[in-house]
Order: C-alpha cells, then sequence, then structure tokens
C-alpha cells in the first residue's frame, strides 16, 4: 500500500513535467506566419488540454455511470441531459438541444438465445442485430442457407434456396460483393426478405465477441423486415463446416422494444467569436453508441474530446475570431442520422462554416488528419505543422475508407472543409461495436494527445484571417474521384442516405 500511494504522485509529476516540455517545444516551434495572439492562445489551449484535460473523466462518467447509449433510449436521453447540463455549468452560449426524426428507436427488451438443431444440439453465442424485428413468439426455426455473395444477383439466383431458409451472410459474402456500398446493401438484404427468408444471421463479427451492427435489414432508423441476428467468428465457422458436410438447422430467439416515428436531439454550445460576421467552426463527435459495451472509444473518446476542448477553452478564458460550435450527435450509428438532419436544418448557414473537425477514432496516439484528398487543407494545416509534430500529430492521410463513416459526412458533399482525427485503428476495431468496448480500454495519455490535436486545429481555424473556400460540385466530384469514394458517394445520393 505505502508503495503504491508514493508511486501515484510520482507517476502525475512525470505526467505533468512531460506536459510542460511539450509546451514549451510547441511555443519554440510555431511558424512564424501565426499572428502572435494565436501562438498565445494555441499553447495555452495545448497546455491546458494535456495537463489539465477533463476528456478522461468525462469519458468514464458516459461509459461507467450512463452506460450504452443507443440512439433514442432513456439512456441516450439521459446523455443527453447530462451534456447539455455540463455545457451550461460551463459557461458556454446557446446551450440547446435540436430535435430531429427517426424512423423508429429500438432497444432489446430480452437477450438473445440460440441453438443448433442439427446435426446435433449446441448453443448458439448470438444476439440481435441492431433495428431487428422481434422474432415471432417461440422464435425463429429453419434450416441454414449461406449466401456466397451478398449482392442482389446472387439473391435472385438463389431464391429457391433461400425461401423458408435461415439466411447466413458472413465475410465471405461481403468480400464476393466487392465494392461493398451501402445503399446496394440496403437493396440486398431487403430483396432477401422479399424472397421469403425468414431470418438473416450475420456471421464473423470478431473472436469471441459476438458485434452489433447497425440494421443491415434496413438501414436510417427504419426496422428490418425479417429478424436479424449477430454471430460471432467461432458459431460462423463452425455453421460454415457443418454446411460443408451437409443439412444445418438453427433456431433462435429474441424480443425488441420498438417505438416509430421518434424525435432525438443532438447537443449544441457554442463559444461566441469576436468577430460575428467572420462565420463560425464546428467541433463534433457522435453520442450514440451501441449497448454490448458501454461505448467507451466509439465515440464516449469522441464525445469526450469535444466537451473537454469547451472545457479548456473556456478555463484558458480564450475567445476565438470566429465562433467555435460544439455539437454531439445522436444516430451515427444507424446512418450518420443527427448529422445529416443537422446539415439539412443548418444549410442556409453552411457558406459561413470554416471547417468541421469531427472525432470518432478511438483513444489511440493521433496521426494527425483525414483529409479526403483535398490539398488545400494540408497546406492549410502548415503554420501548425510543427506544434502538430511535437505531439506526433503532424501528419495527413487521403485514405478514403473513412469518407463517410463519420459525422463529416454530409459536410464534405455540401464542399465545407472537414477534417476526422487520424489514428492506429487496429485496438479500436478488435472493440468496434462488441461488448468489449469499455473504459478500461482507454489510454488517458493517449486520448489527452488526442484531445489537444483537435481543439489546437479547431482553434486555428476559428482565427485564421482568410477561411478555406467551399468545393463546389465538380471540384467535390475530382476530390472523391481521387480518393475513389464517388461511386459511395452516388450510391449514398441515389439511395436518399444524404
Amino acid at each position: 500500500m505505502a508503495r503504491t500511494s508514493f508511486c501515484v504522485p510520482v507517476a502525475i509529476f512525470a505526467f505533468s513535467l512531460s506536459a510542460f516540455a511539450q509546451s514549451n517545444a510547441i511555443a519554440s516551434a510555431l511558424d512564424a506566419a501565426l499572428d502572435p495572439a494565436t501562438d498565445a492562445a494555441l499553447v495555452k489551449l495545448g497546455g491546458q488540454l494535456m495537463i489539465a484535460g477533463q476528456a478522461y473523466e468525462y469519458d468514464r462518467e458516459l461509459a461507467d455511470e450512463i452506460g450504452g447509449r443507443l440512439t433514442g433510449s432513456s439512456n441516450y436521453v439521459k446523455a443527453a441531459n447530462w451534456a447539455t447540463s455540463e455545457f451550461t455549468r460551463l459557461g458556454l452560449s446557446n446551450v440547446h438541444q435540436e430535435p430531429w426524426d427517426i424512423a423508429a428507436t429500438w432497444e432489446p427488451e430480452t437477450w438473445a438465445s440460440g441453438n443448433i438443431l442439427t446435426p446435433h444440439e449446441q448453443r448458439l453465442h448470438l444476439e440481435s442485430d441492431g433495428w431487428s424485428p422481434s422474432t415471432p413468439p417461440g422464435g425463429v426455426r429453419g434450416k441454414v442457407y449461406h449466401l456466397s455473395a451478398f449482392t442482389s444477383d446472387a439473391v435472385k439466383a438463389d431464391a429457391a434456396q433461400i425461401k423458408d431458409a435461415i439466411v447466413l451472410v458472413d465475410s465471405d459474402s461481403f468480400k464476393a460483393a466487392d465494392p461493398l456500398l451501402f445503399g446496394k446493401a440496403l437493396e440486398t438484404s431487403a430483396l432477401i426478405a422479399s424472397e421469403g427468408a425468414r431470418a438473416v444471421l450475420l456471421g464473423n463479427g470478431g473472436e469471441n465477441n459476438v458485434p452489433t451492427e447497425f440494421g443491415i435489414g434496413a438501414g436510417n432508423g427504419a426496422i428490418a423486415q425479417i429478424p436479424v441476428g449477430d454471430l460471432g467468428t467461432e458459431d460462423t465457422l463452425l455453421l460454415r463446416r457443418m454446411l460443408d458436410r451437409g443439412p444445418v438447422e438453427v433456431e433462435f430467439t429474441f424480443t425488441n422494444r420498438i417505438r416509430e416515428h421518434a424525435k432525438v436531439n443532438n447537443v449544441v454550445a457554442e463559444i461566441p467569436g469576436s468577430d460575428p460576421g467572420a462565420g463560425w467552426v464546428l467541433i463534433g463527435g457522435h453520442l450514440d453508441s451501441w449497448h454490448l459495451g458501454t461505448g467507451a472509444e466509439d465515440n464516449g473518446t469522441g464525445a469526450a474530446t469535444v466537451l473537454a476542448v469547451a472545457q479548456a477553452m473556456k478555463a484558458s478564458g480564450i475567445q476565438p475570431r470566429r465562433t467555435i460550435r460544439f455539437v454531439l450527435f445522436g444516430g451515427e450509428e444507424e446512418g450518420l442520422l443527427g448529422s445529416n438532419s443537422y446539415v439539412r436544418a443548418h444549410v442556409g448557414e453552411l457558406d459561413k462554416c470554416a471547417g468541421v473537425f469531427i472525432t470518432d477514432t478511438g483513444s489511440e496516439p493521433p496521426l494527425g488528419w483525414y483529409i479526403f484528398g483535398r490539398e488545400d487543407e494540408k497546406k492549410a494545416l502548415a503554420p501548425i505543422k510543427p506544434l502538430l509534430d511535437s505531439l506526433g500529430a503532424g501528419d495527413t492521410t487521403d485514405e478514403g475508407r473513412f469518407t463517410f463513416e463519420t459525422d463529416n459526412g454530409a459536410f464534405t458533399i455540401h464542399g465545407v472543409p472537414s477534417f476526422v482525427l487520424w489514428t492506429p485503428m487496429e485496438k479500436y476495431f478488435l472493440l468496434h461495436h462488441k461488448p468489449s468496448d469499455t473504459f478500461d480500454k482507454v489510454n488517458q495519455r493517449d486520448l489527452n494527445l488526442g484531445v489537444a490535436v483537435v481543439g489546437i486545429t479547431a482553434l486555428e481555424f476559428a482565427d485564421r484571417a482568410e477561411p478555406l473556400h467551399h468545393l463546389d460540385e465538380s471540384e467535390l466530384t475530382d476530390q472523391l474521384k481521387k480518393i475513389k469514394q464517388y461511386d459511395a458517394y452516388q450510391d449514398m445520393v441515389t439511395h436518399n442516405l444524404f
């Protein structure tokens, strides 16, 4: 006990000393192109976030005290009210909740149970997929049919085998559909139901973990047409091996609580800018999560980042030139619903938005920013690159796979300069949408580094003399083609997902 009590303050002191040294390095490395007042504000904010940042504690409160935050659930409402109260306590301006419509809210009423019946009886480790309907009274039972390719053509070709079957869709099915476009995937899911399948099993979610994915059976917050269950890797591979040798029959049951045509709230707060005509920047992340874990990484870290930057700016007495708007979105997991609704509601003022900064990549050490093919964004970061380098986060990437995976998407397609925090993702995807997404996985130092990157970058964009321009349709097309995301964009627009 004595040894433990001695080591704790020493560790805190070492951490503070390291952060102080980083702040000095930041100060000496700042590019001369920055205004001296901006220099001072960035160093002050960076030091506040590294030494006294509150992100870790905010994440703990979200994950441990509120728990999983399914969009529209009682826990989500509790989280939204908690965030609203915290923004108010911090003294931010224009603190409010903005409602938007969702086709249905969804929560498990009973946990799922499932079994292999033939060729022998064995328990399945299974949970309901998000936004699945309940199974019929007594559950659903049927022979398993493995869909070789998750495409409409494959479903039509296999219609006879799909009728009255429980259709198994796994990673091999998705690989055969490459590229897997979201709108097309929703079409394929609907077609499986229309061909008379009794249910769908989604497999290969992860070793020793049953995942929850968002309504592949319906999407956009609507309820799927038939029950959809989720399996982990081991049970999926077992079913595949059994199917290689003969017929397989399974049964499963679950009950879900569904409330149609509901309202969900985003949470919004502001630090007003000194120049009312200069516009605004947005720091955002999604507040909702899945329910099997507590959403500490996805996206407690992002929500905590939004709150922590707000707290640090107020504590530092910083007033930016442009207004900084802090937004916690709901419905991200069901198809970016809250941010899409926000953009639709605020489309008339998007021309005044100088940048959007989103965090949804967990608590690994930050590398820099996803910039989605915008060379002007990379050039705009140059004045603070030495500062970001000192945090290990001075790089950018044009990797396109996350272009429409989080709440930057709707802003991006309107040409608004948008950034998503770039971190290593290997650990994140081991936890993503699984029971293991809990607070013990969050690294405080690495989280604080990411928060500092977000706060510093957003503040510089709030203070810069000239904002980046907004892309027109032709420029957007070129940008998305450059990062090989134009087909995904067309698919989502065609299916009215933006």
